[in-house]
């Protein structure tokens, strides 16, 4: 019974893992020099020069994009199941994991549509041609998925102390790690209108693994 409530409990953050990792591969791929290349010729002249890689980094942007807020979702499914029945406890964190899931797949919405566009069209992307609020709409709402999961994370870690004892308690350093990462990021994105968004998946890839490590102990 232990062992199937941990298979369980694990399948949320191995979800998340598997996004944020597939999100970071397509980011740390060769063709990303593009997104610091300041002149839209010289951005433009990379493009043409390796199609086949930037629609291979799109497909694994999207493919990251997608899974995340999947993997958010079953963590707010299984919210509590590991708590005593009847706990009041864990509701607070519960509606505040589901919060960030609908942040997070609302702003997936936005940067899949966003992605879509900038592997059909490379040269518009390259000139700044295409719209940017999708990408900052993208941005603004994960920032905000990231500080409701930290919210529920630092709300279920004292409630896992009443728990049965099957699984250890949560860590608490996660629900930090979102919460002061989606104040910084907010304060870059409002000062300079950018933010790579591979920061948010650096975060929920140590918050996944944090969340299967605890499970082996």
């Amino acid at each position: 019974m232990a062992r199937r409530i941990r298979a369980d409990a694990a399948s949320a953050p191995t979800v998340m893992i598997a996004g944020s990792a597939t999100f970071l591969a397509g980011a740390f791929m060769p063709i990303s020099r593009v997104y610091v290349e300041g002149d839209p010729q010289r951005k433009l002249a990379i493009l043409l020069a390796d199609p086949v890689q930037w629609r291979a980094q799109q497909l694994l942007l999207a493919a990251g994009t997608a899974m995340l807020p999947v993997g958010v979702v079953m963590l707010a499914r299984r919210w509590g199941a590991e708590s005593e029945p009847g706990s009041q406890e864990p509701l607070a964190g519960k509606r505040l994991a589901m919060s960030a899931a609908l942040a997070l797949g609302a702003g997936a919405c936005l940067f899949l549509g966003h992605l879509e566009e900038r592997s059909r069209d490379p040269e518009a992307f390259a000139l700044g041609a295409q719209p940017m609020w999708p990408f900052q709409g993208y941005m603004w709402l994960s920032l905000a998925g990231m500080a409701a999961l930290g919210g529920a994370l630092l709300a279920r870690a004292p409630a896992h102390e009443a728990s049965t004892g099957v699984l250890p308690r949560d860590p608490r350093w996660p629900g930090w790690l979102n919460l002061g990462g989606a104040a910084v990021f907010g304060g870059v994105l409002a000062t300079t209108g950018d933010l790579p968004p591979l920061l948010v998946y650096g975060v929920e890839l140590a918050t996944g693994a944090a969340l299967i490590r605890r499970l082996r102990r």
